[in-house]
């Protein structure tokens, strides 16, 4: 009987395979739920995403982490199919690659942008009095702003003009948050409006808002998600200003351009000014300076690097990067250019092109 059992489970096993093993591995306890630990590659897309044939590249994509602009908070926007396209990039990676993929929305936590639904006809610099100055490197329609103004919290968290930052994107079941701007902290017009306003210090108000946020997310949201991530771009300074409540507010780190930056392209996906310039060149001493802060948070939280490096014209810089920059350091990159309007494939990362799971427990090579 025993033996008639074996050849059943058998049997029924080696079915499963040949059906190409769907049914096995689309059981929940057969996802493998992508943790920030484990992320080996990761895509980064703030624009272009209303085009259908972005839509499409996304649906059919397998990247460990997404950050993606939600679009839904752009002014006119409100009803683009964010949620319906998270869902299809997660079936996709569900059913092919057995995997449950981290997917971030991108917010500008530091700044007010004019094409967000919030933004209204007469507002500048100081009307509202929260809206500081305008950006200091030149990128139009953003402002700096007092984020500890009660104002601007309600855009980001708790409601404002019928919408908040977190509220949208909770709803719209992101994995979590993708936070722009924390630099905000060391802005010297954003701290001369501190001192007028007393605030005692900036690092100090802006993990106390991170500290909103996240709370806000986990637990006092009608869509509450207890394991909603939070992650910074930049300002890898902060951390050393309270290492413990950088650790117990941020679960990772994400940094662009270490080594290589843009100093055009910003809305041209084939402008060459938006890749392969070294940023040294364009900020001197900013890749020493940023490694050295980095070093203090290894170990500590995870540490992507956004790279804006391709391997074109003859250069290997996106190679360098994935083969030898990141890896040195600890980090997980992703190479591309300065717009964010399509993926990279100029190289894909390595760990991109592994092979699938195909029929019949075969390898499929994956098409590039």
């Amino acid at each position: 009987m025993r033996l008639f059992k074996t050849f059943v489970l058998a049997g029924q096993i080696l079915l499963l395979l040949g059906s190409g093993g769907s049914q096995y591995h689309n059981d929940s306890n057969f996802i493998r739920k992508i943790v920030l630990p484990d992320v080996k590659t990761f895509s980064y897309l703030l624009q272009n995403l209303d085009s259908n044939e972005m839509q499409k590249e996304l649906r059919e994509s397998h990247y460990d982490m997404y950050i993606l602009e939600p679009c839904v908070t752009e002014k006119g926007n409100e009803a683009f199919p964010i949620r319906s396209l998270i869902e299809e990039i997660r079936n996709y990676n569900r059913t092919t690659y057995y995997k449950e993929p981290i997917i971030l929305a991108y917010v500008d936590i530091g700044q007010a942008e004019n094409w967000r639904w919030y933004w209204q006809n007469r507002w500048e610099p100081g009307h509202p009095e929260w809206i500081v100055t305008v950006d200091p490197d030149d990128w139009e329609g953003c402002y700096p702003v007092a984020y500890w103004y009660p104002e601007w919290e309600d855009i980001v968290i708790y409601g404002a003009y019928g919408m908040s930052h977190l509220e949208a994107i909770l709803q719209n079941n992101f994995d979590g948050i993708y936070l722009d701007w924390v630099e905000a902290f060391s802005d010297e017009d954003v701290i001369e409006k501190a001192e007028e306003d007393g605030i005692g210090n900036t690092a100090t108000a802006m993990f106390d808002f991170i500290e909103k946020i996240r709370r806000y997310a986990h637990t006092e949201s009608p869509h509450a998600n207890t394991n909603f991530l939070v992650v910074a771009q930049n300002a890898s300074d902060l951390y050393g200003e309270d290492p413990d409540r950088y650790e117990n507010l941020i679960d990772a780190i994400s940094v662009e351009a270490i080594w290589y930056d843009g100093t055009g392209g910003f809305d041209d996906w084939d402008d060459p000014s938006g890749y392969n310039i070294p940023t040294n060149s364009i900020y001197p001493g900013w890749t020493e300076e940023v490694l050295e802060d980095l070093n203090a948070i290894k170990g500590r939280t995870p540490i992507f690097c956004v790279e804006y490096a391709q391997d074109l014209d003859g250069k290997w810089l996106a190679t360098e990067v994935y083969s030898q920059l990141a890896p040195k350091h600890g980090f997980t990159a992703y190479c591309t250019r300065r717009s964010l309007s399509g993926l990279s494939s100029t190289p894909f990362p390595p760990f991109y092109l592994e092979e699938k799971p195909g029929r019949g427990g075969k390898k499929a090579v994956i098409r590039r």
